[in-house]
């Protein structure tokens, strides 16, 4: 009996002697940085494009806004169908009859063109549900802080040479169909007609009084034997005589 179990101690002892020698020769898992990095954090790390993509990236310009071919007497023609349909037709007897340009600062161009009454259409040009907008630009005051002058009513005679400004919208600007914002100018229309930038007019006349024109283009002109200027205030088209600075003195 006492045998036995000094043989069962003893094959105990070299259980746990083999095992002890297997542990010990066992070499340990070593890890990388990257075995070491989490799959979140993985995931957080942002990638970087290549070099060359950066560079192209870098170098991209904006694209440039696309320019409107000089217009035709055609267009013309078709824009003043469009917005009057027959109420008016182009006043041939003035040359140039028609003016581009940014009127109304917003970026997109105009068409100032001078048009006449037709036959037997003054009461749809004159009325209150028409597609446009009639004024006067003599009788409108330039713009003061707490004017509250409201101008009368205008009214279309029979002869009367008009400056229709259709406001252009979008990049096609005046030709795109649905520019119809336009306003119908009684006493507009004069001789030595041209567009030119507020800039310019500003530059060029350096000793004389000026109202706070806004960013886009005026029309310059000779109006009943006056030198001035068309020029949009913000809501609606406004005359500046230059003849009024002398008499201002």
């Amino acid at each position: 009996m006492l045998k036995k179990r000094m043989l069962v101690a003893f094959s105990y002892v070299l259980m746990f002697t083999a095992a002890a020698l297997i542990f010990g020769c066992a070499k340990p898992v070593e890890t990388t940085p990257e075995a070491s990095v989490s799959p979140q954090k993985a995931e957080a790390q942002p990638q970087q494009a290549p070099q060359s993509q950066l560079q192209q990236t870098s170098q991209t310009k904006p694209a440039e806004a696309p320019k409107l071919p000089q217009p035709k007497i055609a267009d013309v023609h078709e824009a003043i169908k469009r917005v009057f349909q027959k109420a008016v037709n182009l006043d041939e007897k003035h040359n140039p009859s028609f003016f581009v340009g940014d009127f109304n600062g917003d970026g997109s161009q105009d068409l100032a063109v001078i048009v006449k009454p037709a036959e037997g259409m003054l009461p749809e040009i004159n009325s209150e549900l028409a597609n446009w907008i009639l004024e006067d630009p003599q009788k409108v005051a330039a713009p003061s802080p707490g004017s509250r002058r409201i101008p009368a009513p205008v009214r279309v005679e029979k002869g009367d040479s008009l400056l229709a400004v259709i406001h252009g919208y979008g990049p096609d600007g005046w030709r795109n169909p649905s520019a119809k914002q336009t306003y119908l100018l009684k006493n507009g229309a004069g001789v030595n007609m041209r567009s030119q930038t507020a800039r310019d007019l500003i530059a060029s006349a350096k000793d004389k009084k000026k109202p706070a024109l806004r960013d886009g283009d005026v029309i310059s002109q000779t109006l009943a034997g006056q030198q001035g200027f068309l020029y949009w205030t913000g809501a609606k088209y406004g005359w500046y005589d230059w003849s009024q600075d002398a008499r201002g003195k």
